[in-house]
């Protein structure tokens, strides 16, 4: 997962600005920050996030490692138990991976994220009702 490093700690001000700003905003760290954040603060948060990705790991392997366990004595099954294992070191890199970039999201910024819940929140609305508008042009135009 690649982590977005962003110039600025978000603010509650450089929030404000970044959803003020034109769509040429959306490419910036800082946005893709912001992004990133409010996705894991509308998920529940960091520690919510942290809980769930070690769940996954924990029933994930649980599965196959069973299924190795099935397959343990068995003949011919040795290019499958590769494969198996292969899959447990794929969950393993994938969940350190999440932890690594959740560990990234230091309290300040997603608290910060989450009192400007309302404004992002409306942001958003406010895009998806432009995108309706235009779409609903575009089709009147096409049906003349």
């Amino acid at each position: 997962m690649k982590i977005t490093q962003a110039t600025d700690s978000l603010t509650s001000e450089l929030i404000r600005e970044l959803l003020q700003r034109n769509a040429s905003s959306c490419e910036s760290a800082e946005y893709v920050r912001l992004m990133e954040i409010y996705c894991v603060v509308k998920a529940g948060g960091v520690a919510e996030q942290i809980a769930v990705a070690r769940r996954l790991e924990e029933k994930e392997r649980a599965a196959l490692q069973e299924e190795i366990q099935n397959l343990t004595g068995q003949e011919e099954v040795g290019s499958r138990m590769q494969a198996l294992e292969q899959e447990i070191q794929e969950l393993e890199k994938s969940i350190a991976s999440r932890l690594q970039y959740l560990s990234t999201i230091c309290s300040e910024e997603e608290a910060t994220v989450r009192r400007c819940l309302p404004e992002i929140d409306t942001h958003f609305r406010t895009l998806r009702h432009l995108g309706e508008s235009h779409s609903a042009a575009f089709n009147v135009e096409r049906e003349a």
